[in-house]
Formats: structure tokens, C-alpha cells, sequence
């Protein structure tokens, strides 16, 4: 009786990866989770930014992989080895988080200045320079 290492290989890879998968958006929610939960009516204009920009980074990343998995199911390809598949899904979901960032921090403008602008109304927030002025 012969135990095949490939099959083996290949559980344990399909295993890391599903676990690794959901770490990375756990991390993702609970970091934008962690970033909303800590504001207030306290919390400086910078604050509120870095929030929103969070949240829109997430939002942004999570539309991307959703038009990737769309374009995937589309150019299904069958004889792709399981294992190195899904790590290249790991690494590819990494890259995209990064992409999102970069894209929300360059070009961002119009829905993150409308959210940082409820934001502040909902919390009574004032900007330094209307302070200055009063």
C-alpha cells in the first residue's frame, strides 16, 4: 500500500491556503473594523481620513477580486495544479490590497471627501482652521 504524496501535498495545500485566505480578510475587515470603532467626537480630521481611506481601500479590493473571480470563471482552466493555483491566489490577493491602497491614496477624492464630511457633521467635528476662525 503506497500513501501518494501529491494527494497528501495537495490537502495540505488547499488547507494552508483556505485558512491563509481567510486571515487575510479578517485582517482586512477588522483592521477597517478597528480604524471606525475608534472614532469620535474627539477624533481629529486626520482621523476621520484615515478611516474612510480604509474602508474605501477594502471596498475597492474587495470589487477588484470580485471582477477577477468573475473573469476566472469565465477562462476556467482545469488542468492548473491545485496547490501552486491557490498560492497564487495568496500572493495575487496581497497585490491587490496593495493596488487598492495606492489607488485610494493617488485618486481617492470626491467619495472619501463626503464621508470625512458626514463623518465630522455626525460627530460635531470641526476642522482647525474653522476654530481658528471663530
Amino acid at each position: 500500500m503506497s500513501v501518494s504524496l501529491d494527494s497528501l501535498s495537495s490537502t495540505y495545500m488547499n488547507q494552508y491556503s483556505a485558512q491563509a485566505q481567510k486571515a487575510t480578510d479578517s485582517n482586512a475587515s477588522s483592521g477597517v473594523t478597528s480604524s471606525l470603532s475608534g472614532l469620535s467626537s474627539s477624533s481629529s480630521v486626520e482621523d476621520l481620513t484615515k478611516a474612510t481611506k480604509s474602508f474605501e481601500s477594502m471596498l475597492l479590493e474587495k470589487t477588484i477580486k470580485q471582477v477577477k473571480e468573475s473573469i476566472e470563471s469565465v477562462n476556467k482552466n482545469d488542468d492548473k495544479d491545485s496547490a501552486t493555483s491557490q498560492n497564487t491566489d495568496y500572493y495575487m490577493d496581497s497585490t491587490l490590497q496593495s493596488l487598492s491602497e495606492e489607488i485610494v491614496d493617488k485618486y481617492a477624492g470626491n467619495l472619501t471627501t463626503s464621508l470625512v464630511d458626514q463623518m465630522k457633521r455626525n460627530y460635531g467635528i470641526t476642522d482647525d482652521s474653522e476654530q481658528s476662525t471663530k
